[in-house]
């Protein structure tokens, strides 16, 4: 049979790098390959600016369906604009046919490729995960639009300039508008999806709505917490009869340790129920039980809008409707505020309806904590004790041995020191943020909250805080070795971490040395440049290092090694300069005729460095 599309060129990711995408897009490297096409990394010629292209097979192309699919992941993608969810800046076909899809560049990598690295995460990181996937699915779901292919590989871990971690959803190419009456919308008896990752009513080919997207929140929690998903089957349609009947065992079953996050486990069942009348009818409901689920270990991810404080009269309503049995979680200020502009201190306890009764949403319960605010309340919230006066000071009864006064109980900051000594950055992160509030400019705090802020991952603000407490003291070798380490980050954090190096003097050099063994030639030069601004109170061989990148194979990084050198004003390095400066690059002609001869790359600056030592 002949091909019926003759012209279509064959696919070959690797030739198109280096081509130009509809005048507009220059392909600078080729980043993955998948079923509909491939990624690559290009920049935008007029803007300057890099992003991600995904590039529609050319045998693709030629279907009105999947052609339609790809437009709609670009329309759909471009209108949802939020932290979570990754954006698509434009969508077209070039001249020459290909189609393509631009968006903006992450780094990081895959959810999938993390879980298949590490096997399973703590609940800690599992959660911020879970919550940040809520979030970005609250905003479809409020724009109408349900994902419906949500899965490990669609979460994307990114890490931003910054260094903090952020996860994106990805790939809304077979989402629905969650309209009935949208015209185009999938058929009803259709299957659509990924089966390891389908709700039972896609499994079933049932109208689906945002509930699809949260059952599917909660297989990823179960495979995210317990390193294997809760199905096994031979085959695809054996998978979607269990997805459609077969309940979701509860996390404690191949994780028995899971049963000290008792909230945890209830809410990742919740989302796994069958029904969709008794999982969570929100995303918004779910991110909530995942905030509380870890109590006050819980922190929200950076650049997070926590959610409005609660009114303690509309709850006071809702608790007399509720069961009891309560989880104390913690405190927070009652709102609106009580007659005369006080604010309660209020108890916020968790709810946890009997078995199979998850029809309504958990419910916090609130009990005033200052005095009069059980009767604004009334007689359906229970009334926090009042202190009780201190009992009367009388003289010691000399019979009577005096008794040993009990041991002081750990202060905050070194409960602090202890979570960092254990790896547990999020804790401390917290108890140090709120000893700041009183003391902003104590260094040994500064101190500790930029570990908090390095152990996880956000360097930007431990610079920051490191600069805080520089201001008052010297820092010590563990923040040295930390800002040190930035110098293989992006230019943004190695910028912001030079000057506390430089200020830091000798005591950096250590620090430094580690960095000038590393095989990255850029890493050294950073390292080498803060060491020549340091000066010779380092104790380090900055001349030694200059000298062995002036022959690295890398263009670029011997010219830096030759201004590196002149700005070092050490005589020593002439030599070795002159000897760059004349090397040529010779082309001959038959016999060995001279062609012609041109200096080779960096020896114009290695002969500008060795003019400016010769004038020092």
């Amino acid at each position: 049979m002949p091909d019926p599309f003759p012209s279509l060129p064959a696919f070959d990711p690797a030739s198109l790098v280096g081509a130009t995408l509809d005048g507009r897009y220059l392909i600078e490297e080729h980043l993955a390959t998948g079923g509909m096409g491939a990624v690559f990394r290009a920049r935008h010629v007029y803007m300057r600016k890099d992003v991600a292209l995904k590039v529609l097979r050319p045998d693709l192309s030629a279907s009105a369906e999947l052609v339609e699919r790809f437009r709609r992941e670009a329309e759909i993608a471009a209108s949802l604009e939020h932290d979570h969810i990754v954006r698509v800046t434009d969508f077209g076909r070039s001249p020459e046919g290909w189609l393509f899809l631009a968006m903006e560049l992450l780094f990081g990598e895959s959810l999938f490729d993390r879980l298949r690295r590490e096997g399973f995460l703590p609940p800690d990181e599992a959660v911020s995960v879970l919550w940040q996937i809520c979030d970005g699915l609250e905003a479809a779901h409020a724009r109408g639009v349900v994902h419906r292919d949500l899965k490990p590989e669609n979460v994307f871990l990114a890490r931003t300039p910054g260094g903090r971690e952020v996860a994106k959803i990805l790939d809304f190419g077979i989402a629905k508008m969650a309209d009935p009456s949208e015209v185009g919308a999938t058929q009803v008896g259709m299957v659509v999806g990924t089966p390891e990752y389908l709700s039972p009513e896609q499994a079933t080919g049932s109208a689906v709505d945002g509930r699809a997207d949260l059952y599917t929140v909660g297989l990823i929690a179960w495979r995210a917490l317990t390193g294997r998903h809760p199905f096994k089957a031979d085959d695809p349609r054996s998978l979607l009869m269990m997805q459609a009947t077969r309940p979701v065992p509860p996390l404690t079953e191949p994780r028995p340790d899971l049963a000290d996050h008792p909230t945890l486990v209830a809410a990742v069942a919740r989302a796994c129920e069958k029904d969709p009348a008794l999982r969570y009818q929100t995303a918004r409901a779910m991110k909530e039980d995942l905030g509380l689920s870890l109590g006050p270990a819980f922190a929200l991810p950076p650049g997070a809008t926590p959610a409005p404080l609660v009114s303690y009269t509309s709850l006071a309503a809702e608790a007399s409707r509720e069961p009891s049995g309560t989880i104390q979680l913690g405190s927070v200020p009652s709102s609106p505020p009580l007659p005369g502009g006080r604010h309660a201190t209020v108890d916020v306890r968790l709810v946890t309806p009997p078995p199979r009764r998850w029809a309504r949403r958990q419910t916090l319960l609130v009990a005033a904590a200052l005095g009069g605010a059980a009767a604004l309340l009334g007689a359906t919230l229970m009334t926090r004790s009042a202190p009780q006066p201190p009992a009367p000071v009388t003289a010691a009864d000399p019979a009577e041995p005096p008794r040993p006064a009990p041991p002081p109980e750990p202060d905050d900051l070194s409960l602090a020191r202890d979570h960092l000594s254990a790896g547990r950055a999020r804790p401390a992160r917290a108890l140090l943020e709120a000893l700041l509030v009183k003391q902003p400019d104590d260094p040994e705090q500064l101190r500790l909250l930029g570990h908090a802020y390095h152990d996880e991952g956000e360097a930007l603000k431990a610079i920051e805080a490191w600069a805080q407490a520089q201001a008052h003291g010297p820092l010590d070798g563990a923040a040295l070795e930390h800002l040190a380490s930035d110098l293989a980050r992006d230019r943004a954090v190695a910028d912001r971490a030079t000057p506390l190096l430089v200020k830091a003097g000798a005591a950096a050099g250590p620090a430094l040395a580690g960095q000038l063994a590393s095989t990255s030639t850029q890493v050294k030069l950073r390292a080498l440049a803060v060491a020549r601004e340091i000066g010779p109170t380092v104790k380090l061989d900055v001349l030694g290092g200059y000298l062995g990148l002036l022959a690295d194979p890398d263009c670029d990084v011997r010219k830096a090694a030759a201004r590196g050198l002149a700005d070092l004003r050490d005589r020593r390095a002439l030599p070795r300069l002159r000897e760059k400066a004349a090397a040529r690059n010779d082309r001959r002609g038959l016999f060995g005729v001279l062609i012609e001869s041109k200096p080779v790359c960096g020896a114009p600056e290695a002969a500008e460095a060795a003019r400016r030592l010769e004038a020092h």
